[in-house]
């Protein structure tokens, strides 16, 4: 049924579950994985206040490499077909759902699937949700993967 699967990560506990779920799902449809990495810069960003953004960019470019570094092993062990990808649009600063959903666009994503935190009332108007932002652009079908999910991870170590 599904023969393309992204799932975007991020390092965390939520998104690592959601990263989970699509690595069971995608051994069992014998689907190819895209574990997609947004490099997310802080909203008070501007270009032009006059101070080197450089060790932050490198910082968030390089924690990204990190985790689609983790997720890369852990498709090789699993024996998934699939390459982890950085999305990183600096310095042009397009909201992270808008990325995912380019990215999805591109490798042409039967599924796509997202952790969410569950937040709700001020935290979730404060914090924002990307999963959220997500459902209300995206195209394509998509799961969600609530903190509280809990997933057994294919390989026991």
């Amino acid at each position: 049924m599904y023969k393309k699967i992204l799932v975007a990560i991020d390092g965390s506990d939520v998104a690592n579950g959601a990263f989970e779920t699509a690595l069971q799902l995608a051994k069992a449809e014998k689907a190819e994985l895209l574990p997609l990495y947004v490099v997310e810069y802080p909203n008070i960003y501007d270009p032009g206040i006059g101070y080197d953004l450089t060790p932050i960019y490198e910082a968030l470019r390089a924690e990204g490499d990190r985790v689609a570094a983790e997720a890369d092993a852990c498709l090789k062990k699993e024996g998934i077909d699939g390459k982890a990808r950085v999305a990183d649009k600096f310095p042009s600063i397009r909201p992270t759902a808008s990325q995912i959903q380019d990215v999805a666009d591109e490798f042409q994503a039967d599924l796509v699937i997202l952790g969410t935190h569950g937040r709700s009332g001020f935290k979730r108007l404060m914090l924002g949700s990307v999963a959220e932002a997500f459902i209300r652009q995206s195209t394509r079908p998509v799961l969600l993967i609530p903190q509280k999910a809990t997933v057994e991870p294919l390989a026991k170590e």
